[in-house]
């Protein structure tokens, strides 16, 4: 409606009134709208009044109180005006928090590190986010809280095992799916937790119909260097996972993101050193790239930090 159509209704709105309390119009300036006046013989006048009398006396006010005409009208052009300000107030200055979200978008391992920060730029964006997590909704929240220093909002928390649960409910209606998740190097069963699981995503977000996916990955740089032979379960699950993602959506429909060492890691959380003479790609510069990658910005594969910081 425009905002001409939202001035006429409240007018219509507060000449309207009167007919529904049964008082007499308040004075207004402009004289255009006709001033209906309903009125009361003394009888009916003596019965109304006996019974609000009767009211006010259950509810334990002063039973012979009776509010003079003069009162009861002020009372109805204060609640008038209260009403026609709230009216404007809502239609023509809405309140931006009930603005209608961009669409939805499922980040797994959201709760993460680079999930937070992807959380967080997309939620800026005015799109509604859902974090999916083997964690509990409450834990999610505690965990971004803490990697952001900051509560998030605009991030709805679902407790899922992405391995083994039917991911198609949380996928349905979304806009894209992005996977951050993985196991680092030197945790347990790292081929399944970086392979099998987001091989998994993907194919659940193309049988659900999802229009983009973003995959976060690892630099060429690392799976082809002396790392290989120290991180191999690693390095396969995550050729694996990067497989899968470029069979079910073609490369204008996807991003696979490759960053070598990240800077920083969730508080109390250690993380190896990454090779002498590397620089670390910034959290945030890699959270910017798996956002364009979602909105559909960016496809095809970024490789490397000097990639993600040329971005």
């Amino acid at each position: 409606m425009t905002i001409t159509g939202q001035i006429i209704v409240a007018a219509l709105f507060v000449w309207s009134l009167p007919f529904v309390s049964g008082f007499t119009a308040p004075e207004m300036h402009a004289t255009s709208f006709p001033r209906p006046t309903i009125s009361y013989s003394s009888s009916q006048l003596h019965e109304k009044t006996a019974a609000r009398d009767d009211v006010c006396h259950e509810e334990g006010a002063r039973p012979h109180h009776r509010v003079g005409t003069t009162s009861r009208r002020s009372l109805f052009e204060v609640s008038t005006a209260t009403c026609f300000s709230a009216f404007v107030s809502l239609s023509l200055f809405p309140d931006p928090s009930l603005a209608a979200s961009k669409g939805k978008i499922v980040v797994f391992g959201g709760s993460g590190y680079v999930g937070a920060y992807v959380s967080e730029t997309l939620a800026s964006k005015g799109y509604s986010v859902v974090s999916v997590s083997r964690k509990s909704p409450t834990e999610q929240a505690d965990k971004v809280s803490k990697i952001l220093g900051t509560s998030l909002a605009g991030v709805d928390y679902v407790s899922l095992d992405a391995a083994s649960a039917d991911l198609a409910p949380v996928l349905a209606g979304s806009l894209a799916a992005i996977s951050c998740v993985g196991v680092a190097p030197g945790g347990g069963n790292q081929r399944n937790g970086n392979g099998a699981v987001n091989v998994r995503i993907a194919d659940a977000a193309k049988a659900a119909s999802v229009p983009r996916f973003v995959y976060v990955s690892v630099a060429s740089e690392l799976a082809n260097g002396p790392a290989k032979f120290l991180l191999g379960d690693y390095l396969k699950g995550k050729a694996e996972a990067e497989k899968a993602v470029q069979l079910d959506f073609p490369d204008k429909n996807s991003l696979v993101v490759k960053p070598a060492i990240i800077a920083g890691g969730p508080p109390g959380e250690l993380r190896p050193p990454g090779p002498p003479g590397m620089k670390a790609a910034s959290v945030q510069e890699v959270a910017k790239v798996v956002v364009a990658g979602a909105l559909g910005e960016q496809s095809g594969i970024i490789d490397g930090n000097s990639a993600i910081a040329a971005f």
